[in-house]
């Protein structure tokens, strides 16, 4: 059994998980902000009997090989950090780690919407946006660990730029419709009164419209077969939906061939972060 820990910006998610993939039990939690000593105290603590190994997914530039984390923003006390060894010191277990996004498609790799895929892209909306190449059947790593991430694309702002990832993220997005549709800022609320409201939903378009926008350029840089777009925002079929009306209206604008990937949920949805972690971890564990 295996203690699979996916870090957020807003909660952790963790369960316990049999190498098959089934999870016998799963839980919820607020996201630790104070410091790296109780984030690795409260690992301690989950580790109960039976279990022989710690997999994590996290957002950020991480050395999958060497354990290490380069950059986070979200939890900068991690940044530059050698986190598996200092893990392990506190559990005396082995522990693998890995970017958030690449969980999410190893995960969809593994048993879900990028099963035999050869050419994907997987986006996951949460805090930020995080993105992974897959390529030839194989997720595409380079040296320095950023290919994929479409969250720090630089986008105009006025006479000023900003990050992909800081402007259109899913948090931000209910956000702003929540105070449009005066509701609290909740995505499942949120959604339930979006079409009462034209001027919220022309705020929606105009969101899911740049997600299409950058699916069309991805796919003419990299020849996409499938986006699979995760995140707990993905469960809401409108959202799809949405971002598939806005893509095929730039298609039908702007195409220059006939070819076009399909664009959906991913099959795991929040799990899948979880999944790519244990396959991490069992197809490759600490030495």
């Amino acid at each position: 059994m295996y203690l699979i820990i996916d870090i957020g910006g807003t909660y952790i998610k963790y369960g316990y998980y049999q190498k098959s993939g089934n999870c016998i039990q799963k839980y919820q939690i607020p996201t630790i902000k104070t410091s790296k000593e109780d984030f690795y105290q409260w690992i301690q603590k989950m580790i109960i009997k039976d279990v022989e190994g710690i997999g994590i997914s996290m957002p950020g530039l991480i050395d999958s090989d060497k354990g290490y984390i380069h950059a986070i923003t979200l939890l900068p006390f991690f940044n530059q950090t050698a986190f598996c060894k200092e893990l392990k010191a506190y559990s005396d277990l082995p522990v693998t780690i890995q970017n958030d996004a690449k969980c999410a498609t190893l995960g969809e790799m593994w048993k879900g919407s990028l099963k035999n895929v050869d050419n994907g892209f997987m986006l996951v909306l949460g805090s930020g946006i995080g993105g992974t190449c897959l390529l030839n059947g194989k997720i595409f790593e380079t040296k320095h660990h950023k290919a994929g991430e479409v969250g720090s694309f630089l986008v105009p702002q006025g006479y000023q730029f900003s990050n992909f990832g800081r402007e259109y993220n899913a948090v931000k997005l209910i956000h702003e419709l929540s105070e449009i549709l005066n509701c609290p800022d909740d995505g499942k609320i949120v959604f339930q009164h979006l079409p009462e409201s034209s001027k919220a939903m022309k705020h929606f378009q105009n969101y899911c419209q740049q997600l299409a926008m950058m699916i069309y350029n991805l796919d003419y840089l990299l020849d996409l077969d499938v986006v699979t777009i995760g995140g707990g925002i993905s469960q809401q079929p409108l959202f799809i939906q949405t971002i598939q009306e806005q893509f095929h209206i730039l298609r039908e604008r702007y195409k220059e061939d006939n070819h076009e990937p399909v664009i959906k949920a991913c099959q795991y949805q929040n799990e899948a972060n979880l999944l790519g972690a244990l396959y991490t971890h069992i197809t490759k564990k600490e030495d």
